[in-house]
Formats: structure tokens, C-alpha cells, sequence
């Protein structure tokens, strides 16, 4: 049968998840909290972008150098060896 209380607990628990998952997290914080939450979040997410932008020229730039240096390039510092 269960203990009442937590099948009550997990309902609200299971309705939480659907409206975060619908709306968004901090779905059922405080005004306050919920703001606060969402302008950390917002850095977050900026933070990441800027990262995954600056990974990807440099990406961009080493693929063009070894592109601009070709296999002739390569051969001599072989050699050097």
C-alpha cells in the first residue's frame, strides 16, 4: 500500500519535473530566487557560448595554417630530423 505522504510527495515531485521541463527551471521558486537562478543561468549559457566561439577560430585557424602550409611544408622539417 505505501506510506501516503510520499506518494503525495512523489506526484508534486513528478507535476515539478513536467513544468520545468514545459517551462523552464525554477519553475517553482520565489520570485526572487527564480530571478536570481535565471541571471546565473544567463551567464552561464553566455559564458559557454563564448567559449565554444573562441574554440572554434581557433579550430578554424590551425586547420587554415596547415592548409596554407600544405605537405611540401612538412617535408623539410622531417628532414631536419
Amino acid at each position: 500500500m505505501g506510506n501516503p505522504a510520499m506518494v503525495k510527495r512523489k506526484h508534486s515531485e513528478k507535476r515539478r519535473k513536467k513544468y520545468e521541463q514545459r517551462l523552464g527551471p525554477g519553475v517553482y521558486m520565489p520570485k526572487d530566487a527564480r530571478i536570481a537562478f535565471n541571471a546565473e543561468a544567463e551567464k552561464a549559457i553566455a559564458a559557454t557560448v563564448a567559449e565554444k566561439a573562441k574554440y572554434d577560430a581557433e579550430k578554424k585557424a590551425a586547420k587554415a595554417k596547415k592548409k596554407a602550409d600544405g605537405p611540401a611544408a612538412a617535408a623539410p622539417e622531417a628532414a631536419k630530423k
